[in-house]
């Protein structure tokens, strides 16, 4: 992202922040500086205004909960702000149309220590459940409704491990498809399609994608 889309400002207990800033980054500055609601985003891969976009979210945090206001650009370059009774949120996506320039994100105040504290036990957490230091674009399908989650089907099925090209499914966390170093976008996706396949038939559940495929 270039100048200008990695903005940070605190306003009293109100975040803007550039669509181009990091959210571990936007979650640890926050979190130091004594503010809550967005600190459980220490671990989510990928830039504030994609989370903002797709509603991205983890540990039962969502940021819909924190967006008060967002401006965006459209396909003939016009810019306007939407406030939140605009936007319409829904389980990893939203109606917003454009791309996301800024944001203002509406936080409470909490102790620096109890937030860092918090962070640290969520990043233990995450290196030790999920490939979080590999290349991977983060969780790949969609939780289904039940009790199994994605990753549960997808590892039941015993796709941890199944590889095509350099893309392969993780042996830690089923739910991500990591780059071994030299995965296409083709070998990526046709492992996302053997996995839904796999999955349908074996357990009768379509999984769905949380990630967005782009020009292919």
């Amino acid at each position: 992202m270039g100048k200008g889309l990695d903005r940070f400002e605190m306003k009293g207990a109100t975040a803007i922040v550039g669509a181009g800033m990091p959210t571990p980054i936007l979650a640890r500055r926050t979190a130091d500086a004594g503010f809550v609601g967005i600190e459980r985003f220490v671990g989510i891969p990928g830039t504030v205004g994609g989370g903002i976009y797709m509603n991205a979210g983890c540990h039962g945090a969502e940021f819909s909960e924190v967006v008060t206001e967002v401006t965006v650009m459209d396909a003939r370059g016009k810019v306007k702000q939407l406030a939140r009774k605009q936007i319409s949120f829904k389980y990893r996506a939203s109606n917003i149309e454009g791309i996301v320039l800024e944001a203002k994100l509406g936080l409470g105040e909490e102790s620096p220590a109890k937030l860092k504290e918090l962070q640290a036990k969520l990043f233990r957490w995450r290196k030790a459940g999920t490939p979080f230091d590999q290349p991977c674009c983060g969780s790949t399908f969609i939780n289904p409704s039940g009790t199994k989650t994605a990753g549960m089907l997808i590892d039941e099925c015993g796709l941890k491990g199944f590889t095509i090209g350099g893309a392969q499914v993780s042996t830690q966390h089923a739910n991500y498809i990591i780059n071994k170093g030299t995965a296409t976008a083709s070998d990526v996706l046709k492992v996302i399609d053997h996995i839904r396949k796999t999955v349908a038939k074996k357990t009768g559940v379509t999984l769905e994608l949380e990630c967005k495929v782009i020009g292919v």
